[in-house]
């Protein structure tokens, strides 16, 4: 696959040539048609194919050189006007204004082919015409190239696009804004609530001006009320394509009778405000005022034109200020700076719940129908709320939990709830999962990257998915005989694990030959010999380029003790995420931006300024009062896993927190057993949340960013262990938006210019970001690097 360009200089060449045998001198003409364009590939993540060119949401024009030599005895000189940087302010859902573009050769107009590099910004005829009109789309905002071609020249233009919108209220009649519009109590914790984010949602319009021209000209700036943001986190990076957050706040007032809300950008690429009144719903429950969501259409759209090129080159970070109203007087404005990682992180989140009302097999509960659940659950990125994948309702042999997946989502590995030495695989597919009972046990396995075998704690490697006999193995046992919860690197070919045996305090990474199933070259990654017996590293995983390893870093032991290799979560154990190379011990760090602390090693994250007195139990044991204040939540942080998807140039790894959610979710962190709070008029801080992690970075350093909490996930329940994998592949033809969701790594046009998977690309072409490569080489933008068999971009921008 070598020598390749890329597939917008493909598309622009057809019109190119085309151009060339109409227009220039002694140059032959290619087959095209008069008037058709040309077709891109797949746009990784910015959206669809404008005319003549290919969406490419990172911005990357591969190889493509702004001219280039032309052939067939043409004199160069091809211009195109206006030749300086057009900016246009668009209102969205608007497609105007637009930019007329003339193509001249020696002073005389020419027919030129056209194209642009961002089909989700607009479109422009392919020609080959003389002229050409870039017409915005109207939902997304940035810098997009145009390019005019002829007979091999060509040249590029830029158009920097400044998307402007506001409101007043939410939109009932905005489809995108119906499912955060609150209309009953219930509704509020129904699956991951309101939005899949909690809260109360959008609030309605301000009638009264004069509370609209408070909110315009506050009175202060809310640092004497003491106004400030406890969710989302300063300097947080987000991916594209998940729910909008919930914004919630903090100030001495405690209530609010209206806000407002900016987003902008560094280069002005998305600016929008929004006014809103109290939500309606907090009428009937007679709740406090104190959050809101980001409307959906507003988050597409900030986040899809945030973290794109700009013309100086600076990063397009976005903004966000809120003010707040009371009593006729406004506060604030108070604001907080966020990245957005220019990637949409499809795929799909499998994770652990304890009390899900989804699956009903266990009892003692001591809220509502005094049933809960033990199963695991399943998120797909954009749903409001979990559904159900293995476990059912019934008795205690229906519940299903302890679950390893595979990195390509094709298959995960369970516990039977009434018998530990019981497992089941489960096939996953996108009709649905499969469950096939195992001969041979396994409790939280390495689950192999394809789905066919699994390493047990107990060093047994087991085919999948009968596990009928253990595969002989070579390598391992001279090694460690207890494995504690080992991990595959997403190409399978090294293993970690948390050594048992002795001081238990070692992390061990060994090379695995899946070919003969030999276990070789160990290497000690993390030693915590001679420090204090709890202090025990645990739960490793690897990065998607397989070269680091995150892991859970106990520093207190459950009340339960500490002999286990799975180490606990609950009942007082505390522990941080730290990463190390697989090279040695000597650079391992704790990620303090991803547990709570910032670069001096301050604790950023919110507490309560009074601990809740609250009665609660777990197993039977009080933890009620186990820092009921949340004073030390950067020490609750367990189980880290990582997707092997790295995007935008972060990997990005899910844990599990026991933290403050802003003010949804108070109450005692240790309070998250069904059978010792009520967790149906209580919400658990027991919650998966994610981080960005820099892909161009390395152990020695913190290289985490704050954290976001996982929209989707199921509200009264306390939830654990998520695994981000693929989706189970789609097969050739299927509709696509990216080459990671099709089984032939590709998502290509089809006959009708619409995308869908294949597993090739045209002859001397080359791979957008998300789609498969060998090396870098492959990639069509040559900062790109392939990692774990995609293309992605190299680092933070």
């Amino acid at each position: 696959m070598a020598n390749k360009s890329s597939r917008w200089s493909m598309a622009l060449g057809l019109v190119v040539g085309l151009a060339a045998g109409i227009a220039a001198c002694g140059g032959s003409g290619a087959s095209t048609p008069p008037g058709s364009s040309g077709t891109g590939g797949n746009g990784g993540d910015g959206g669809a194919a404008g005319t003549g060119g290919v969406a490419e949401g990172s911005g990357s024009f591969g190889t493509l050189a702004t001219t280039t030599t032309g052939t067939g005895g043409a004199e160069l000189g091809l211009s195109v006007e206006p030749s300086a940087l057009q900016t246009i302010t668009v209102t969205a859902g608007q497609t105007t204004p637009t930019v007329a573009y003339t193509a001249t050769l020696r002073g005389n107009p020419v027919s030129a082919g056209w194209s642009v590099d961002r089909g989700d910004l607009g479109t422009i005829e392919a020609g080959p015409s003389s002229t050409a009109t870039f017409v915005p789309r109207g939902t997304t905002g940035g810098l997009v190239a145009v390019q005019a071609g002829l007979n091999g020249e060509t040249v590029r233009r830029e158009i920097l696009i400044k998307l402007v919108a506001e409101q007043n209220g939410a939109d009932p009649d905005n489809p995108a804004q119906q499912a955060q519009i609150a209309t009953s109590v219930p509704q509020l914790t129904q699956g991951g609530g309101i939005g899949g984010v909690a809260g109360e949602g959008l609030g309605g319009a301000i009638a009264d001006p004069a509370t609209l021209a408070a909110l315009g000209a506050p009175a202060g700036d809310g640092s004497a009320q003491g106004l400030r943001f406890l969710y989302p986190y300063d300097n947080t990076v987000f991916p594209r394509g998940l729910l909008a957050p919930l914004l919630m706040w903090s100030w001495a007032e405690g209530d609010a009778d209206a806000i407002q809300i900016e987003l902008r950008t560094t280069s002005g690429s998305f600016s929008w405000k929004g006014t809103f009144g109290r939500p309606a719903i907090l009428e009937t429950t007679q709740g406090p005022f104190v959050r809101h969501p980001i409307p959906q259409d507003v988050w597409t759209m900030a986040t899809n034109s945030a973290g794109g090129p700009t013309p100086d080159g600076t990063p397009d970070r976005l903004t966000v200020r809120l003010t707040v109203a009371r009593g006729g007087q406004a506060y604030g404005p108070i604001s907080e700076t966020w990245t957005i990682a220019p990637a949409r992180l499809g795929g799909v989140i499998y994770y652990n719940s304890y009390g899900t009302k989804l699956a009903e097999n266990l009892g003692g509960a001591v809220g509502g129908n005094g049933r809960f659940g033990g199963a695991v659950l399943s998120i797909r990125v954009g749903d409001t709320g979990p559904a159900l994948t293995a476990g059912a309702s019934g008795d205690e042999s229906a519940c299903r939990v302890c679950h390893s997946v595979a990195a390509d989502g094709s298959r995960l590995v369970v516990q039977h709830g009434d018998d530990n030495s019981a497992s089941s695989a489960y096939d996953l597919s996108p009709s649905g999962a499969t469950e096939q009972p195992m001969s041979v046990g396994a409790r939280f396995p390495a689950v192999f990257p394809d789905g066919s075998m699994a390493l047990s704690p107990s060093g047994q490697l087991l085919p999948l998915p009968g596990a009928a006999a253990p595969l002989p193995v070579t390598g391992l046992r001279e090694v460690a005989t207890g494995l504690g919860t080992p991990a595959f690197s997403p190409r399978g070919e090294l293993v970690a694990f948390n050594r048992m045996g002795g001081t238990n305090q070692q992390l061990v990474v060994m090379r695995f030959d899946a070919a003969t199933r030999a276990f070789s070259d160990p290497v000690v990654v993390v030693d915590d010999a001679g420090q204090p017996a709890e202090t025990r590293p645990g739960w490793p995983a690897f990065f998607p380029d397989g070269q680091s390893v995150v892991f859970h870093h106990q520093t207190a032991a459950s009340n339960e003790g500490n002999g286990d290799g799975d180490l606990k979560t609950r009942r007082g154990a505390k522990a941080h995420i730290a990463w190390t190379s697989i090279t040695g011990a000597g650079d391992v760090t704790p990620l303090d931006q991803l547990n709570g602390k910032d670069a001096a090693g301050n604790v950023y994250l919110p507490k309560l300024s009074e601990p809740i007195a609250m009665t609660c139990t777990a197993d039977g044991t009080s933890v009620g009062g186990i820092d009921a204040d949340h004073g030390d939540d950067a020490n609750l942080n367990y189980e880290p896993t990582v997707s092997p998807i790295a995007a935008g140039g972060y990997a990005w790894v899910v844990f599990t927190s026991r933290r403050l959610y802003g003010n949804a979710a108070v109450i005692p962190p240790f309070c998250s057993d069904p059978r010792g709070v009520d967790l149906v008029t209580n919400i658990t801080t027991k919650k998966l949340w994610v981080a960005a992690i820099d892909l161009n970075a390395a152990p020695g350093t913190d290289a985490s960013h704050p954290a976001f909490y996982l929209p989707g996930q199921e509200l009264l329940a306390g939830n654990a262990r998520g695994y981000w994998v693929f989706d189970p592949c789609k097969p050739d033809g299927d509709a696509c938006s990216a080459g990671d969701e099709c089984c032939g790594g590709y998502c290509q046009p089809g006959q009708d210019g619409s995308l869908v998977c294949t597993n090739t690309i045209p002859e001397g072409s080359c791979s957008q970001p998300r789609e498969r490569c060998e090396t870098g080489a492959d990639c069509c933008d040559r900062t790109n690097r392939c990692i774990n068999g995609l293309c992605t971009e190299a680092g933070p921008r």
